[in-house]
């Protein structure tokens, strides 16, 4: 991969940007059913006082997880909430504060992916990183997280303060004027390792579940990450470890390639074994060896392990 580096400028996020729900999901539900729980995850730097977060609450009406909301001295965003979606009702939706308070960045430095950049920079701003931000962040990140709205790719290439986590908050300037290169594949085989795998996923001892594998697996991973794979990579998807078994082109083990949306995924195949093989003959051996010193000792008290390697 390669970032081009062009004349990068800061753009406070706005906060009442594209915060509304996606209309495909308001058409397909009407009028949304009322939430039973919701958490919520408060940001550094607001006071968060109860009322002032009902009223934020109140005011966007309609909740999901990974909304950022914000008002005077107030910033959260909503965690897991059950339904997935559904309308905030002050005194019916029991509402939770997580524990922890999430870090916000100062700054922070995202690039494109050039294979999925359009038009110009302040569109990509504006249409798909600004939204992202504001509906999709669901945990603290750091350098080389990548991400993905409405089709287009991006990662996060620097932050302030530097090596940490965090999240965008409503003061967090965002630099966007750079974009990555990269070797888009036009097809990767993967295959996963049997540990961890459920069983509904192996038809039987010789085959897999291709398409309950990429749909609940390998997709959902691949539409956020971009960034270069080599052969013989492993990556760990929601606890299940897969392997990179071929990849076309292959761009060699310096550069990698990524995923795109053309990209054909395959996982033809059956689950591997995690071998630890040769760690056991070699125990075995061990073993061996002490029970030949031991006999050859006579099998007296003091003819154990140590004796026999004095021997010989």
């Amino acid at each position: 991969q390669k970032v081009n580096h062009g004349s990068s400028s800061g753009l406070l996020v706005r906060t009442q940007r594209s915060l509304a729900p996606p209309t495909s999901l308001l058409g397909s539900l009407g009028v949304m059913a009322p939430l039973q729980r919701a958490m919520i995850h408060f940001l550094t730097g607001s006071k968060n006082e109860p009322n002032a977060v009902r009223e934020a609450l109140g005011e966007r009406g309609t909740l999901q997880a990974g909304l950022r909301l914000d008002g005077p001295e107030v910033e959260f965003i909503v965690g897991v909430c059950e339904p997935e979606v559904g309308q905030y009702v002050d005194g019916r939706t029991e509402v939770t504060v997580a524990d922890a308070v999430l870090r916000v960045f100062s700054k922070i430095h995202v690039c494109t992916y050039k294979d999925t950049f359009m038009y110009n920079y302040d569109r990509m701003l504006f249409d798909y990183i600004e939204p992202y931000f504001n509906s999709s962040q669901r945990c603290e990140f750091k350098v080389g997280f990548d991400f993905s709205h409405g089709g287009k790719r991006f990662s996060v290439v620097g932050v302030d303060p530097k090596d940490s986590m965090g999240v965008v908050g409503k003061d967090t300037v965002v630099f966007f004027e750079d974009h990555i290169e990269r070797t888009v594949l036009e097809s990767l085989h993967l295959l996963p390792y049997e540990t961890g795998l459920p069983e509904k996923y192996r038809p039987t001892r010789l085959s897999l579940d291709e398409e309950g594998i990429l749909r609940d697996y390998v997709r959902p991973y691949f539409e956020q990450r971009s960034s270069g794979l080599r052969k013989t990579d492993i990556v760990e998807i929601q606890g299940v470890k897969f392997k990179i078994m071929a990849m076309k082109p292959d761009p060699g083990d310096q550069v990698g390639g990524g995923v795109a949306k053309d990209t054909v995924l395959s996982c033809k195949g059956m689950a591997l074994k995690e071998s630890f093989a040769p760690a056991s003959r070699a125990k075995g051996k061990a073993k061996a060896k002490a029970a030949a010193a031991q006999g050859s000792s006579g099998g007296g008290g003091g003819g154990g392990p140590t004796g026999g390697a004095q021997e010989e």
